[in-house]
């Protein structure tokens, strides 16, 4: 679903700008210039750290833009797939795109309806990929499809549109993303049946679900998302979609550990209740605590 052809289509398949008037941030005009000169195929994403910061602080060339964003789109996208933050160095795309307002002076309506649609599908992509309840200390995968829906929820008031997707179930890595989640609202500190306990040498322990991937607390969740999830994450949601997700899995290898959570159900209810009630407020605080109240 996520190709180059499609990023560069929002942008009307951009050729490379004749002259690069822009100055980058960091004084690096030869580097940003070497930039908008390099064909696709070719560019390193690493490269972007100088655009991350022109994104958040300077004043855009519109056909440099162009031909850049949808670069920066499918580093999105990587990052996302191999469980990294959307950063080089010291730059971060969330961030350049809230500091510098970038979807409301530089994208159409008709753009900016695309790039939701991006994100959408690439994050349901990185979901279907998300198997075996995989735990590996801080490099547990969960931890970046997590981070980065939260990252969403800083910059596009359409959260909905990936929790939609992922929540009706349609295949079974968005069931074992739910399970995932949903463990980190039934279950007090090391007693996750998905996720180890935390150790100091090789952390892990259960998600912490507010925790976004950015580099920078920028602010909390936009309060769109935040009304959201108020409404739509209550404890009967949590228990429909354990018991759906757990129904989807049935005849996949993850369907032992995930009737787990179906039968502690019962006993986690309270819990349950009680974060759904604090998530919204975790979400919608830039210095969140790193750990649930109770």
């Amino acid at each position: 679903m996520i190709t180059w052809e499609r990023a560069r289509q929002i942008f009307g398949n951009p050729q490379p700008p004749k002259t690069v008037w822009e100055k980058q941030f960091d004084y690096n005009d030869d580097d940003l210039w070497r930039l908008a000169n390099t064909p696709y195929e070719k560019i390193d994403f690493s490269d972007l750290w100088y655009y991350h910061h022109d994104l958040a602080y300077v004043e855009l060339q519109p056909d440099l833009f162009s031909y850049l964003f949808p670069v920066c789109l499918m580093d999105w996208h990587h990052s996302l797939m191999q469980n990294e933050p959307c950063s080089h160095g010291d730059s971060d795309f969330h961030y350049g795109v809230l500091h510098g307002n970038v979807f409301e002076k530089m994208i159409t309506p008709k753009q900016l309806a695309s790039i939701y649609e991006f994100f959408r599908d690439s994050f349901l992509e990185r979901l279907d990929a998300e198997r075996g309840f995989i735990a590996d200390g801080s490099k547990t995968p969960a931890y970046g499809w997590i981070g980065r829906f939260n990252s969403v929820g800083l910059v596009m008031p359409r959260i909905d549109m990936l929790w939609d997707g992922w929540w009706s179930l349609d295949t079974p890595g968005r069931a074992v993303a739910a399970l995932e989640y949903c463990s980190a609202l039934m279950y007090f500190n090391g007693e996750n049946p998905l996720f180890p306990p935390w150790t100091p040498d090789r952390g892990g322990g259960g998600p912490p679900i507010w925790c976004n991937d950015t580099l920078f607390d920028i602010q909390g969740w936009l309060p769109q998302n935040i009304e959201f999830i108020r409404k739509t994450l209550t404890a009967q949601f949590v228990a429909d979609r354990v018991v759906n997700a757990v129904a989807r899995l049935k005849h996949e290898p993850e369907c032992e550990k995930a009737r787990q959570l179906e039968n502690d159900l019962a006993k986690c209810r309270e819990l349950i209740e009680f974060r759904v009630e604090e998530l919204p407020t975790l979400l919608a605080t830039p210095y969140a605590r790193d750990e649930w109240s109770v």
